[in-house]
């Protein structure tokens, strides 16, 4: 046990110090001045440095390597498990690389603010380029030690376990389903009264937190804040969500403080008694369990009926509204209103995949050296074109939009499509296992809902590999048909009194557009 004993301190000290580093992130992120950047890019090249040194040291792997699994229990097995797989990637990649990356990810994501706002891809054009010379380094070294494809060997890190090939099939079976189906939806989906603004970021705020209160996100352990992309992080005791706020309108505000909070509660409900080791960290999961929590509670949850028919008398009330276009069954359909959108924060249940496949087919060719960072915009207008049926008219509603790219988080992307399949598969189980939960969520009962993915998923930590987690938390293999199915109900069959359609209620039926 002597062993194992060193490597739980080793990673104990690990955890703490990535803690640091991301709160080093989320200050960068939320208040540090303009000016600050040049300090923090060398604060985190260091601290990254010292986080990459204590995991790759000899002694670590000589410790992995005398292990006896056999006097270790479960919880301390997958914890090994975990920490291998933390170990293999870190020794994948010389200090000096890590270094590097990490210093250009800072210049380059403070400059794509900056480009962001001025709707400039050609500011940060040349700093991008620099950053993916180095990712294709990066994963080109690290898909030799870890003998995977140079994409697969990045996605590894957000998608544990999990080849491109694979999520190749899943997105073209789910590229396929959607432009027919987002016709379809698109005619048969009744126009919301329109809302009107302005709406005080200060109400907003407050309604805001109210969200937060009504889902069970407790600030005594949890923070709001504002950031240019929404995000999450923390773990335990101390979970920070931020959102942006747009005065015209205040839906994707309060569906990114959904989303994040869905985040928030995989951060504090793994077991506490691990949240210092490995095992006990939620993001090392991969973030397409990480989003499938995210996107039960922004998309599942928050997009429904029944969520709308409590949460709209507290919109009133707060933002000080009132009136037919503030009734519960309007904002409802402000929630689930479909269309061929730019934005993919702020996108529909069928068209978010859109956005990500797009995403993940550039990214790929990006790291593989078939696309260059001068070629982007016209890719990604071309991409958005054959998926979506839109073209952005500038840059910042096109390749500026998302962080991922300028803060170097090249694989990433996957896992966002990945959860809201994931989500759907979940939240069906859940409805098979609580016939009343969503008539519970409309008395304003969000317990048992939040609860389920407590207890089926947020509480097992890395107790269990991705694909087994969904196994055992919903009884089969992951698959695109609750996806499909769900938004068959909710968009074609039961959205506005439509009648069911057994065609496409079953794994392997004809699609119905």
């Amino acid at each position: 046990m002597q062993a194992y004993k060193q490597l739980e301190e080793r990673f104990g000290r690990l955890t703490a110090l990535r803690e640091i580093s991301s709160f080093l992130s989320w200050d960068r992120s939320v208040l540090m001045p303009e000016k600050g950047v040049d300090q923090r890019a060398r604060q985190m090249e260091i601290l990254s440095v010292l986080i990459h040194d204590l995991q790759t040291a000899d002694e670590v792997g000589e410790w992995l390597a005398q292990v006896d699994r056999k006097k270790l229990g479960d919880w301390q097995r997958a914890n090994i498990d975990v920490m291998e797989w933390l170990y293999n990637h870190a020794t994948a990649v010389p200090a000096a690389l890590v270094a590097k990356k990490m210093n250009q990810e800072t210049r380059t994501e403070v400059l794509w603010r900056q480009a962001r706002a001025e709707s400039n891809f050609a500011m940060v054009r040349d700093e991008l380029a620099r950053l993916l010379d180095i990712v294709r380094e990066h994963a080109e070294v690290k898909g030799k030690k870890l003998k995977k494809p140079a994409y697969d060997a990045l996605m590894d890190s957000y998608v544990p376990h999990m080849t491109s090939l694979e999520v190749d099939a899943v997105f073209d079976d789910v590229a396929a389903f959607i432009p027919g189906f987002l016709t379809a939806a698109l005619e048969y989906q009744k126009e919301p009264l329109p809302i009107k603004g302005p709406y005080p970021r200060d109400r907003q705020e407050q309604l805001g937190r109210d969200l937060c209160g009504t889902l069970g996100f407790d600030f005594k352990w949890g923070r709001l804040d504002t950031s240019t992309h929404p995000f999450s992080m923390g773990i335990g005791d101390d979970v920070r969500i931020t959102t942006r706020y747009n005065e015209d309108e205040f839906i994707t505000a309060m569906q990114a403080v959904a989303h994040e909070a869905g985040h928030g509660f995989y951060d504090r409900h793994t077991p506490k008694e691990w949240h210092q080791q490995p095992v006990g960290a939620s993001q090392n999961m991969g973030m397409g369990i990480h989003e499938s929590q995210s996107l039960s509670i922004d998309m599942q949850l928050y997009r429904s009926r029944d969520f709308w028919e409590f949460f709209a008398p507290r919109v009133q009330k707060i933002l000080g509204k009132s009136g037919a276009e503030y009734s519960a069954e309007n904002l409802y359909r402000h929630a689930t209103r479909a269309r061929r959108g730019f934005i993919r924060v702020e996108a529909d249940e069928i068209t978010y995949p859109a956005h990500v496949i797009l995403r993940y087919r550039l990214e790929k060719k990006m790291v593989e050296g078939k696309l260059e960072v001068k070629d982007l915009p016209e890719a990604w207008n071309a991409a958005m074109k054959e998926l979506i049926g839109a073209v952005p008219p500038n840059d910042k509603l096109g390749c500026l939009q998302d962080i991922h790219w300028y803060s170097g988080a090249f694989g990433y992307f996957p896992s966002y499509a990945l959860g809201a399949i994931i989500a759907a598969q979940l939240v069906d189980k859940m409805k098979r296992d609580i016939p009343d939960v969503m008539a519970q969520v409309r008395q304003g009962n969000i317990a048992p809902y939040t609860g389920w993915l407590r207890d089926n998923v947020q509480a097992k930590g890395c107790l269990y590999r991705p694909q087994e987690l969904i196994e055992k938390a919903t009884g089969a293999k992951m698959s695109t048909h609750f996806f499909k199915k769900h938004l068959t109900e909710r968009y074609l069959e039961k959205a506005y009194g439509g009648e069911a359609c057994s065609d496409t209620s079953a794994p392997g039926a004809k699609r119905r557009a």
